[in-house]
């Protein structure tokens, strides 16, 4: 087991898809790898529709990952956490 303490954000082959109005799916994060360790300042920046507020309501937890994972300190998002404001 390490002694070092989990990265603060982790995105695991994290996708997320959306469906639209007319049925077709959109897919908004692909495959994304991401880690943020503690301490780490970190920007997210990219023109519009690139999928920044999808990766940040996925670190929330106000929506689920298609595909991957999420976590924050290391353990799994489900869901709006407590520490989340």
């Amino acid at each position: 087991m390490s002694s070092q303490p989990s990265p603060a954000i982790e995105l695991r082959g994290t996708s997320k898809s959306f469906r639209t109005p007319s049925g077709t799916l959109h897919t908004a994060v692909r495959d994304l790898d991401l880690t943020v360790e503690r301490g780490e300042f970190v920007a997210v920046v990219g023109p519009t529709g690139c999928g920044k507020s999808t990766t940040l309501t996925l670190i929330s937890g106000l929506e689920e990952p298609t595909e991957g994972e999420v976590l924050v300190g290391g353990v799994p998002v489900v869901g709006i956490g407590d520490k989340i404001g």
